[in-house]
């Protein structure tokens, strides 16, 4: 019979080696996957945007890693309610400068009647809503207060914040993948 004192050599340890390896990959294994899809989404998401000549590329990054979520359906579900409050609040703002471009102060009190409903919304829902209505209210007042200034470039300047999420919504193929 062989015998020896190296751990390796014994089976007793390739056991517990292949236990140790089965424990990490459950565990700690699954936060490198997770770690992993979210820089590759972001990696994708940035090249998407530099191909796109859009300006601030940073932003769709910013926008992989607020809405990463460990789960697929998870991170669909709040990419669908960043697009819709992305949307409503452009729509809203649009409607808000075309409305009170020559009125200023009916311009800011209406936007802050905007911010109302959204807060009051936000407080009303849970979870994923909640975050479409913080969205819609503050994609708003970002659009809304320099588009005020200048209502005549308005709509482009509207477009480009409100692109970044919707083409990161397209790339969450990485974040797709099964875990």
């Amino acid at each position: 019979m062989f015998t020896s004192s190296s751990p390796i050599s014994t089976p007793r340890s390739v056991v517990a080696l292949g236990a140790a390896i089965t424990e990490w990959a459950r565990t700690d294994g699954l936060t490198w996957i997770y770690i992993f899809k979210a820089l590759t989404a972001c990696f994708l998401a940035l090249g998407v945007t530099l191909v796109l000549d859009l300006p601030q590329p940073r932003t769709a990054m910013t926008t992989v890693f607020i809405v990463m979520q460990p789960q697929s359906g998870m991170v669909l579900a709040k990419s669908f309610y960043r697009i819709c409050g992305n949307l409503v609040g452009l729509v809203v703002m649009l409607v808000l400068v075309a409305l009170f471009s020559q009125a200023p102060e009916m311009f800011i009190l209406s936007t802050a009647i905007w911010l109302g409903i959204c807060t009051a919304g936000a407080a009303c829902n849970r979870n994923f809503k909640s975050y479409g209505f913080v969205i819609a209210g503050s994609t708003a007042a970002l659009i809304g207060i320099p588009a005020s200034q200048h209502p005549d470039t308005a709509f482009i300047s509207a477009l480009y914040p409100s692109a970044h999420p919707v083409l990161n919504a397209r790339k969450r193929g990485a974040n797709v993948l099964p875990s």
